[in-house]
């Protein structure tokens, strides 16, 4: 397949593509995903303890994009819950090209070395053959918005789907989340579940939606990728939990739903997503 184009042309400027797998998941991965070839020296096995460095900083970049929200992860959640039964692929930059803004992100000293994350994506198998649970997308794009890095979300995402060999994706996310513009852009999102009680926040929902190519393409913001999409039916505001709950007793009397495309954002706290019955 031909390289990725996102529409930030200098979105991979200075970056280079890691992945955190053991050794036993590696021969199932493909380690140059769209021609872009992951180096030997780039390929982190989490068995090792020589990884423990580059490790400690992938818990820094979560922290630092979840922890505002009461929801960073754990070391043991990364090892048990992703490092050996899935992967992690991102992007980083060797520490020596970091902004100053980026070093104190990480609590850097100044003789710093090594690579450092920018954004990860981690992705656990399901049964299904081919179907992989998207557990955590993180970028430090909108924390830098002078380094260039707009699309990286997207960008690495489609990476990570692709090295994971995915051909479905299983997600959970809440109706507010902003995250939510980025998993659009594989297409409609089949509805899971509206109101989901099972999770902490029983405002999220689980999404299922089928990777392809042009799926990818789609998600890694190249200008010309474009995906059929049906017409939204209605628009669902994020604190309308009373519409969440109602969509979720059809969608337990078989009715299926779809997120149809990016939601409209009301303010830092408030979306409307777009809904259609499919």
């Amino acid at each position: 397949m031909s390289p990725l184009r996102p529409e930030n042309s200098n979105l991979l400027q200075g970056l280079l593509p890691y992945v955190v797998v053991t050794p036993e998941n590696r021969p199932h991965f493909d380690l140059a995903p769209f021609g872009l070839a992951i180096a030997e020296a780039h390929v982190i096995d989490p068995l090792h303890t020589g990884s423990a460095p580059f490790l400690e900083r992938l818990e820094t970049l979560d922290g630092a994009t979840f922890g505002p929200e009461g929801m960073p992860m754990p070391r043991w959640v990364f090892f048990d819950g992703a490092e050996l039964p899935g992967g992690i692929v991102g992007l980083a930059r060797p520490a020596e090209n970091l902004s100053a803004r980026a070093r104190t992100l990480f609590k850097l000293p100044t003789d710093a070395a090594g690579l450092v994350p920018l954004s990860m994506f981690i992705a656990i198998p399901t049964f299904e053959p081919g179907e992989w649970m998207g557990h955590n997308l993180a970028s430090l794009g909108p924390m830098l918005p002078d380094a260039g890095l707009k699309g990286l979300a997207s960008y690495t995402k489609a990476l990570g789907l692709a090295v994971f060999r995915a051909r479905k994706q299983i997600g959970v996310t809440q109706w507010n989340s902003t995250a939510l513009a980025v998993h659009t852009r594989l297409g409609p999102l089949e509805l899971l579940s509206a109101w989901t009680p099972a999770h902490s926040e029983p405002w999220s929902l689980t999404y299922r939606v089928t990777i392809t190519e042009a799926a990818l393409r789609s998600l890694a913001r190249e200008p010309e990728a474009e995906l059929p999409r049906p017409e939204p039916e209605r628009w669902v505001h994020s604190d309308d939990h009373a519409t969440m709950k109602a969509l979720q007793v059809e969608i337990e009397a078989g009715a299926r739903y779809v997120i149809t495309g990016r939601p409209r954002i009301l303010d830092h706290e408030h979306l409307e997503v777009p809904v259609a019955r499919v």
